[in-house]
């Protein structure tokens, strides 16, 4: 069932729904105008009509009352339309309709007179018939031979490029119907065909003088784009004074298997470039509008440190109390050419505590591509204030015990005291040390860790203890009443004494307590009894003089 909506001439319209027979595909295999024909008689019963548009369409034939045909109808094609009243068509006209519009109006009475070379619209009478008369005679009725008609012709085709640039094309040839047509092309299916557009061509011919044309376009386009044979490395480069660096490079080299191509960039070699990450782009486009790109950085660094626009100097204070003091001072500034700085940063602020002694302030600038600058200088927190020294021995005096005059002294220590800083004491004498005879002065001196000095001194005074020994340092032991015994003059005012004589290497040759010159004195002998030989040797006499106790060295000769 087939709904249509028709435009019926002279403004009526028309809608109605009916079944109709499709007649579509009949060949025109007429070859001119019929050798035989007869009047028309009863009307027009049959027409053969060929569409002789270039795209396929709906045709629809109304005769005032009833559709005779409709159908898709292509390029060329013809198709019987049959009258269906009585054998004829109901009214003296028929009306071509082309997708739903008024393309033509065609005479179906026997006043028809029809050439197959005459058009109306897109369409052609071949061949008539009428209901009681048959075959009617062509308007010309001179025998002309139609030209053949080429159905099938092929659409424009598209196709891409194999890497050779060609490309191998095929398509299914059209057909030809007529009388006795030859048709020829330029191009068979299978050709190679080059880049570009190439227009096909198939020519039908025949005794007609025309010749009928099939013309089709074979487009074969180069898809492929461009390769890139050798890139261009990326760069990493130091900004000058300037903050920019100029780059240079040799270009990437593109190939097309096609051709030439062209070259573009957004930057040449020895261009300068800012700080940063700049990308470089080349593209090469071939004939064919296919591009490629080929891209790399030049990367732009800033090395260039910040700089110090002023520095502060070294800052100096006295410590007032304690063992530290708050410390201002105007921090230095710094600036940055190229990047800008990030940040300063310090080790200590203004207004810090600062211990005794000397500390170094550093501040760092970091600019924001992390190249750094710093500025020093010192705090000096200077301690005025001298430490105490307490607890100083006074003078004191001895009496000499030992020969050849000396004595061991022993005394305690002053002590010394600072507000905050370590304490060297020294001294020019140790308790203990061994004193000459005669008065020595004894120094001590305390420092602290800022160099402040305190001091205190006291006299050791050695003196001879009042004993006093004659000591003889002559023995000849040779029974002639001189030097027989060795002799110590005042030795008997010290009955609790002791005697000792060592030979030069140490050796014990006599002893004796309570020495007194009679009952116990030496004569050259041993205290075996034995007499020993002529040389020098060693004594030491002890006495007890009240609390005190002196010890007297010395030597003597023994002669024999």
């Amino acid at each position: 069932m087939i709904r249509l909506i028709l435009n019926r001439p002279r403004g009526l319209l028309l809608a109605f729904c009916l079944v109709v027979p499709l007649r579509q595909g009949i060949a025109q295999n007429a070859c001119g105008c019929p050798e035989v024909c007869n009047p028309c008689s009863g009307g027009i019963s049959v027409l053969k009509i060929k569409y002789n548009g270039q795209t396929s369409v709906l045709v629809t034939v109304f005769d005032n009352v009833l559709i005779p045909f409709t159908g898709i109808v292509g390029p060329g094609q013809s198709f019987d339309v049959l009258g269906q009243s009585n054998g004829k068509f109901s009214g003296p006209n028929i009306y071509m309709m082309v997708n739903g519009g008024l393309n033509a109006t065609i005479f179906v009475n026997c006043s028809l007179q029809f050439d197959p070379a005459t058009n109306y619209g897109a369409f052609s009478i071949i061949s008539a018939s009428s209901k009681n008369g048959g075959t009617l005679c062509c308007s010309s009725n001179n025998g002309i031979t139609l030209p053949p008609v080429i159905n099938g012709c092929p659409t424009d085709i598209q196709i891409t490029a194999a890497d050779n640039c060609k490309a191998i094309v095929g398509w299914t040839p059209p057909t030809v119907d007529g009388c006795d047509p030859i048709m020829t092309t330029d191009h068979a299916p299978g050709s190679s065909f080059d880049l570009g557009t190439t227009t096909v061509t198939y020519t039908a011919r025949n005794a007609s003088p025309t010749a009928t044309l099939c013309k089709f376009n074979v487009v074969v386009k180069d898809a492929t784009a461009p390769v890139v044979v050798t890139p261009t490395a990326s760069a990493t480069l130091n900004a000058g004074s300037d903050c920019k660096a100029i780059a240079t490079w040799t270009a990437p080299v593109f190939s097309d298997n096609c051709g030439s191509v062209t070259i573009s960039s957004t930057a040449n070699s020895g261009a300068t470039f800012p700080l940063g990450t700049t990308d470089v782009t080349y593209t090469a486009k071939d004939n064919a509008g296919n591009t490629t790109t080929s891209k790399f950085k030049i990367i732009v660094k800033d090395v260039v440190s910040p700089t110090v626009t002023s520095s502060t100097a070294d800052v100096e204070v006295n410590l007032v109390t304690g063992c530290s003091a708050n410390v201002s001072w105007q921090p230095p500034t710094f600036s940055d050419a190229c990047s800008g700085l990030s940040k300063v940063t310090s080790n200590f602020k203004p207004g810090n505590s600062f211990p005794v002694g000397s500390t170094e302030v550093v501040y760092t600038a970091t600019d924001k591509s992390g190249n750094t600058a710093t500025s020093k200088f010192n705090v000096k927190v200077k301690d005025a204030n001298a430490p105490v020294i307490k607890d100083c021995p006074h003078d004191i005096t001895v009496e000499a015990s030992l020969l050849p005059g000396s004595e061991s002294v022993v005394w305690t220590p002053p002590t010394a005291t600072d507000d905050c800083s370590v304490l060297t004491l020294t001294s020019t004498a140790e308790p203990g040390t061994l004193f000459k005879i005669g008065t020595t002065p004894v120094i001590y001196t305390v420092e602290d860790a800022s160099g402040n000095t305190a001091s205190c001194s006291f006299k050791v005074n050695v003196v001879w203890e009042s004993a006093e020994l004659d000591v003889v340092q002559l023995v000849t032991p040779d029974a002639n009443d001189v030097n027989d015994h060795w002799i110590i003059g005042n030795i008997e005012k010290y009955k609790e004494n002791k005697v000792v004589i060592v030979d030069r290497w140490g050796s014990e040759v006599y002893s004796e307590l309570n020495y007194d010159n009679g009952q116990r004195v030496w004569d050259g002998n041993s205290s075996k009894g034995s007499s020993v030989p002529t040389g020098t040797y060693f004594y030491t006499i002890t006495i007890h003089s009240g609390p005190n106790v002196v010890e007297k060295r010395g030597f003597i000769e023994v002669v024999r």
